[in-house]
């Protein structure tokens, strides 16, 4: 997970977003798996909040992916507006996921 959290830190993509996403629940599964094994529960928390901080990215993405691919190209212009609102929510929320995970670490032993 740290690894795809860099990339994205590096720069920010949709689809590095949704591999940051990805290493997330595989790696929250892993540890809920492991638990009575090997309890990190300041860890979990740690996967969980990432998560969280790149929920409204992802959504406001797939919003817009879903509006772009499902209007008529005849009423595009009609579809603008919105288009254009989801395309800035989905920037703002991708800018400040980048600012929540640059803070975020997923290695070492500080509290694992």
């Amino acid at each position: 997970m740290e690894g795809a959290r860099r990339r994205f830190i590096s720069k920010p993509t949709e689809k590095r977003l949704h591999s940051v996403r990805t290493a997330g629940r595989r790696f929250r599964s892993l540890l809920e798996d492991v638990a009575e094994l090997a309890p990190s529960a300041k860890l979990l928390g740690r996967v969980k909040r990432a998560a969280e901080q790149t929920d409204a990215a992802r959504d406001a993405t797939i919003l817009l992916r879903l509006l772009e691919n499902s209007v008529d190209p005849s009423e595009r212009h009609l579809a603008e507006p919105l288009l254009a609102k989801l395309s800035a929510r989905e920037k703002e929320a991708t800018r400040l996921a980048h600012k929540r995970l640059r803070r975020a670490r997923f290695t070492g032993s500080r509290g694992t």
